[in-house]
């Protein structure tokens, strides 16, 4: 038995790889503006950065023809906007409220629990192990709930705005 190495991978590996890696960054970078300085100082409307978000989306998807893909249209795309447009604001919404380690923290582990949740009960998409597949469901729902628990800001009862004093005598 020879040792696994990168030479092994075939060109779709690789590409799959890639794109992967440039979604990890991509997905996980995309609501950092809406905390940068210049955006909270002019407090954008988490609609308007997801207008910019859909448009770039929708401008750079042409890019894909320069590399040979065949041109092709599907309704599906349409209903994948539908989710989109609305999962992206309620996102950008969640970091303003929440902050981005949280917001993101739980929408991605709930995006991987609802996709995973489409390919094994409605495209019926096999598993290796059910009992293996299950325990890292429950490892990851723990792991979701200890995050947004020991991540969120304890909220207080009293607030230094209402403790005043008088001076009146």
């Amino acid at each position: 038995m020879t040792a696994w190495t990168f030479s092994m991978m075939s060109h779709e590996d690789w590409y799959g790889y890639t794109s992967a890696l440039v979604c990890i960054v991509a997905f996980g970078s995309f609501a950092v503006p809406i905390k940068c300085k210049a955006a909270r100082q002019v407090n954008v409307d988490p609609l308007v950065l997801q207008t910019y978000k859909i448009a770039a989306a929708f401008l750079t998807s042409w890019l894909v023809l320069l590399w040979g893909v065949p041109f092709s249209f599907s309704p599906w795309g349409f209903v994948s906007g539908l989710f989109m447009v609305p999962g992206g604001t309620a996102g950008y919404y969640g970091v303003q409220m929440a902050g981005l380690a949280t917001a993101q923290g739980i929408w991605c582990s709930l995006k991987v629990l609802v996709a995973f949740g489409w390919g094994l009960l409605v495209f019926h998409e096999p598993v290796r192990s059910l009992l293996g597949t299950l325990t890292s469901i429950g490892f990851m729902i723990v792991g979701l709930v200890g995050m947004s628990y020991f991540s969120s800001i304890e909220m207080t009862t009293t607030s230094t705005a209402t403790t005043t004093t008088s001076n009146d005598g």
